[in-house]
């Protein structure tokens, strides 16, 4: 079978507009809750940087359970992107009581240029299963299991090679960028 990405692409796109807008909604009552919360972010902050290599490895795990907890009807890939965003926000929030827009953005955006798009393809696959069931009850339409494995196999290289991209850069070109900035 041959994989047309531009199809892939369209067919995806829905899914991942909508773990977008989970993430988006998680950032939000990320930020909000770090507004209402009184507590010295100094005390939690603890800079580590390891190497590259164990990076890649907690972020493809993490993506492998967003994607495949999906078969619980979606809902779990549901609270994964909210509770992302919402941990992404929060820690914003803590972190610009000591630190500038700068030097939180440099923390964020090398590696998140890569990182959110494969969370987003994590949670796209992750949301699938809820489709195929909306599908099957709506339209009695079945799942092809061939052309999914294989769109879901592509999607999960495609998202296994973004984070380790971004680990390499979360490794070994954010924290550079983050001392330039303070």
């Amino acid at each position: 079978m041959k994989i047309n990405l531009k199809q892939v692409w369209q067919e995806e796109k829905k899914r991942l507009i909508l773990a977008a807008l989970f993430l988006i909604a998680g950032l939000l009552l990320g930020i909000s809750l770090g507004n209402y919360v009184d507590i010295d972010p100094k005390t939690y902050y603890n800079p580590q940087y390891p190497e590259w290599y164990t990076l890649a490895f907690n972020n493809i795990v993490t993506g492998l359970i967003i994607a495949a907890s999906g078969i619980l009807l979606s809902i779990p890939t549901i609270m994964f992107l909210l509770f992302n965003g919402i941990m992404i926000g929060f820690v914003s929030v803590l972190a610009s009581s000591f630190s500038s827009v700068e030097t939180i953005l440099a923390g964020l955006l090398p590696h998140g240029i890569l990182e959110i798009p494969a969370l987003l393809i994590a949670g796209a696959i992750g949301l699938k299963p809820l489709v195929w069931a909306a599908r099957f009850i709506k339209l009695k339409q079945r799942v092809n299991w061939k052309q999914e494995g294989t769109r879901i196999t592509l999607l999960l290289a495609i998202m296994t090679t973004l984070l380790i991209g971004a680990s390499f850069i979360e490794a070994y070109v954010t924290p550079h960028i983050m001392e330039w900035t303070r």
